[in-house]
């Protein structure tokens, strides 16, 4: 089936639409429920107000995106419904990211590692960590 240069408002039910290719569609406020989205590729769309709830977001992969007002909620925790579904203990990566003036509350941040990263203005529990590290030192240990 094709559709084109027309505006149309489609219900699709327990179909299978692998393969099908969507090209400069205008598609606000569509609803997804319970659809196998696995291998899925978007690229130059605007998903300003997406909300994506009780989803599987193992090999998420996020690039040249602005995310300004983004949250992430109840991340990692698994769905306490589905007990029984496979947790991917892969660790998530951020790179070349701009958290600035961001906010972490009640969160596990257990291990993290940070590399070659601009702290500052980090504060952690109300503690300067730039003025902490200036405080003590750095030692190298090779």
């Amino acid at each position: 089936m094709q559709i084109e240069n027309d505006k149309a408002v489609l219900t699709v039910t327990n179909s299978d639409v692998s393969q099908s290719s969507f090209q400069n569609v205008c598609a606000e406020q569509l609803s997804l429920q319970c659809c196998n989205l696995s291998g899925m590729n978007m690229l130059d769309v605007n998903l300003t107000g997406l909300c994506i709830a009780d989803a599987n977001l193992s090999e998420l992969h996020v690039k040249d995106a602005q995310w300004g007002g983004a949250k992430f909620e109840s991340i990692g925790f698994g769905n306490p419904s589905q007990p029984d579904v496979e947790f991917n203990s892969t660790p998530v990566q951020f790179s070349n990211c701009n958290l600035n003036q961001s906010v972490f509350h009640d969160c596990n941040l257990s291990n993290i590692r940070m590399d070659n990263c601009n702290i500052s203005g980090l504060v952690i529990n109300g503690v300067d960590i730039e003025k902490l590290i200036k405080q003590y030192g750095t030692t190298d240990q090779k």
